[in-house]
């Protein structure tokens, strides 16, 4: 009776195990459609013909495609090469800042032993609940007072200056996981701090270093708001204030709209899902220690 009894709770637990696991599935599935669907009719309305977006519902194929609209969106905005050159710089400066700094600071912040470390650490922390627009004055004026006003100097300067405590949060929690021998035995093989931190921790760092990049990607790839206040040149403009302004004409196509919204969209999601696995990967070891 004992192998039967048990095997006849198990039957019985498996019912609520497999419901609760068909519910979750469920909920997923939900979710990814909430957030899926818009984009796919973004693409789909790209490729209407002109006049027509709107006519047809989303879940409406179109009769044809028009992958014209494309080139047609992209002429529009006027120097695409330039407007992506300047994005893809501009991207570029601003991970290396974030690394850089916020790895190093992440570091000491794990690794070095002075008065008032961890109050110093939870008032960085505490910067997070300030959001943006609190410090737009100030910035604002303190770039202009520097003559630095429509330069791409107030876009990289705050990465540079550490100005994502998030990012140290996490380099520091993968930094406290690891081995405190590591950092003897370079120390008894002659190596600093710094050669420390650049020979032995920052390269153990990869998964943290890969999740910061993309984060630090979507976000400047994307951003609007700052390009908007610091940049006043048409030649230094990026990607989402030329699709702004192409917006903002009374003229324009709604499909070719969703065509330059989906180029500039591309490329985050061609980042996201090749590093997704290094991406989830980091954050969870980040958050250990």
């Amino acid at each position: 009776m004992g192998p039967l009894r048990r095997s006849g709770t198990m039957t019985a637990n498996a019912g609520p195990r497999g419901l609760a696991k068909g519910l979750h599935r469920a909920l997923l599935l939900v979710l990814a459609a909430a957030f899926l669907l818009p984009l796919l009719w973004m693409v789909a309305a790209s490729l209407q013909p002109q006049g027509k977006a709107l006519e047809y519902g989303m879940f409406q194929f179109p009769e044809g495609l028009h992958p014209e609209n494309y080139p047609q969106a992209l002429a529009q905005m006027g120097g695409f090469g330039r407007l992506l050159l300047n994005t893809t710089l501009l991207t570029l400066a601003c991970i290396a800042g974030q690394l850089f700094c916020c790895s190093l600071a992440g570091y000491a912040f794990a690794r070095l032993r002075f008065p008032g470390r961890d109050g110093l650490f939870l008032l960085v922390l505490a910067t997070m609940m300030l959001p943006p627009q609190v410090l737009a004055i100030p910035q604002f004026l303190f770039f202009r007072q520097l003559g630095l006003i429509d330069t791409f100097y107030p876009l990289i300067l705050p990465t540079v200056l550490g100005g994502a405590p998030f990012f140290i949060f996490l380099f520091r929690q993968y930094f406290l996981t690891l081995p405190v021998e590591l950092a003897e035995a370079a120390r008894v093989d002659g190596c600093g701090f710094f050669g420390t931190y650049f020979r032995i921790m920052l390269p153990l760092a990869k998964p943290v270093v890969g999740t910061v990049a993309i984060f630090t990607f979507l976000a400047t790839w994307n951003d609007f708001w700052a390009p908007l206040i610091y940049l006043n040149s048409e030649d230094k403009q990026t990607l989402s204030l030329a699709l702004a302004s192409f917006n903002q004409s009374y003229r324009v196509a709604v499909e070719w709209l969703m065509a330059g919204s989906s180029v500039i969209l591309a490329p985050c999601a061609l980042v996201y899902f090749l590093t997704q696995g290094w991406f989830l990967r980091g954050v969870r070891l980040s958050g250990k220690g």
